[in-house]
Formats: C-alpha cells, sequence, structure tokens
C-alpha cells in the first residue's frame, strides 16, 4: 500500500477516496498490530474495517469495537513459548494492547516506539500462557527462522497458525487467525459475496487472502508465493502502481451496482 519511506501520498488518498464515493468499502488488512494498523487506516482514509494481527483481529472504526477477535489457547500458547524461547533472541506476547516480554532490549524498546505499543515486563511468558494472547511472536535471524517456522508447523499439527510475514519473524496465532479468514468473515458481514472482492497485497502473510478474494492482486517484486496465486500483478507505491490500478477500477465503473470489499 505505501512504500519504504512509509508515506501514504496525497495521491493515494486521493484514490482511496474515489473508490469510497462509489459506495465500496476500502479496509487495511496488516500483521501489524491495532495501533499501527489504525493509524495507517486514518491516515490513508481507508473508513472500512481494520483487519490486524495477520487476520487474528478486525475493528470496526465507526463504532470503536472489536468485531472479531481470535485468540491463542494455553496449550498452543505453552507450545509456541517452549519451542521459540530455546532459539530465538527475541520473544514477545500479545495481549490486549500490550506486548509481553521476559528479556528487554533495544530492538524490543525501539519496536514499541515504532508501533506505538507498551512493553511490558513479566518473570515468565510460560506461566502466562492461559491469558488467552492474540499472538506469539519470536525474533531472530532468517537462518534460524525459516527452519522454526516448519518445525512449529509440525508440532501445532494444525491447531494454531504459524506464519512468515517477514524473514526475522515467527508468529503464530490462533488457528482461526489469518487474513483469509478474516476477510471472508468481514465479506459476509457486510452482505458482499467473495466474486466482489479485491484483496492488494506483496507479502507472505498476503497469499492467502489474493488467493481467496475474487480479484486477487499482487506487488511487482513481492513475495514470490504472493504473485504466484494473484490473478493481477500491479506496479510498485513508488510506481503508483496501487493509485492506478484503483484509479482505473473507478474509471471503469467496476464497483457499480453491488456492493464490494
Amino acid at each position: 500500500m505505501i512504500g519504504e519511506d512509509r508515506i501514504v501520498t496525497d495521491e493515494l488518498k486521493t484514490a482511496i477516496d474515489r473508490v469510497q464515493s462509489t459506495g465500496a468499502f476500502v479496509s487495511i488488512a496488516t500483521g501489524r498490530t491495532l495501533t499501527p494498523a489504525l493509524r495507517i487506516a486514518r491516515e490513508s482514509g481507508a473508513a472500512g474495517p481494520v483487519i490486524c494481527f495477520q487476520g487474528a483481529m478486525t475493528y470496526e472504526q465507526e463504532s470503536n469495537t472489536t468485531v472479531r477477535h481470535e485468540m491463542l489457547g494455553a496449550a498452543e500458547s505453552e507450545i509456541a513459548i517452549k519451542t521459540m524461547s530455546r532459539v530465538v533472541s527475541e520473544l514477545m506476547m500479545f495481549l490486549g494492547n500490550d506486548v509481553w516480554v521476559e528479556k528487554r532490549s533495544e530492538w524490543t524498546d525501539g519496536y514499541g516506539q515504532r508501533m506505538g505499543v507498551d512493553i511490558r515486563d513479566t518473570d515468565s511468558l510460560l506461566e502466562m500462557s492461559d491469558r488467552c494472547p492474540t499472538a506469539i511472536v519470536g525474533v531472530g535471524d532468517p537462518e534460524i527462522i525459516e527452519p522454526l517456522v516448519h518445525d512449529l508447523h509440525s508440532r501445532m499439527n494444525g491447531t494454531a497458525l504459524v506464519t512468515h510475514s517477514l524473514p526475522m519473524f515467527c508468529e503464530v496465532e490462533a488457528i482461526g487467525a489469518g487474513k483469509d479468514l478474516a476477510i471472508e468473515s468481514l465479506a459476509a458481514s457486510l452482505g458482499i459475496d467473495q466474486q466482489s472482492v479485491i484483496a492488494v497485497g506483496d507479502g507472505k502473510g498476503d497469499q492467502s487472502m489474493i488467493e481467496w478474494a475474487g480479484l486477487g492482486v499482487a506487488i511487482e517484486g513481492g513475495h514470490p508465493d504472493a504473485v504466484d496465486v494473484s490473478d493481477l500483478v500491479i506496479a510498485t507505491p513508488e510506481q503508483s502502481g496501487l493509485v492506478n490500478f484503483l484509479n482505473d477500477l473507478v474509471d471503469r465503473r467496476m464497483f457499480a451496482g453491488s456492493n464490494s470489499l
């Protein structure tokens, strides 16, 4: 949606406003926590419900309420904490609006500042495994994280979602999370059929929603798995790919006559 500079351009704001003026919904779907997700939604003017935590949470901006929240159970949390704590340098539990850690570092403090979330200390994440966290995230070198993702996926055996949105992240969420399931649930609640959903993304975490949507759109240079399942590939944000794509949809009256997401 935005480039490496993390700036929401005026051109993108205008394009989103044009889409919404047709009656279509525009929602942000991200792996980030609620606070930065809301910030991007408000900066861009995307007024639809915000999907965050890789699809584990959906937040309705208009009413300021959480309308969907899939949380980890104690057993899955315990497996994630025990497995990741053996190999990663940073381990974080996302609980409510806070991030809990056993060991603070410059990285975790910086993460809190960048994301706008509070970092809180605990003697034992394992003892908090029954608190129903939204996510547990391990951070480490990519050569460590990739095999860890496969190991955890095997250990969970379908009881939790193990994602790998960035090379240094191993994320564990409830099995009901996932951007595809979040968008499917949101579309159903809005009375929008699958074929009327357009999903745009560039990361590994976007693969499922791109594949599920009626029109799945990947970004040039994005993760190969996202590109492979897409129906269309558009240019990068630096080349105004999303801006041009949205404006083209409006110009061709693609949203006329039916609800769209």
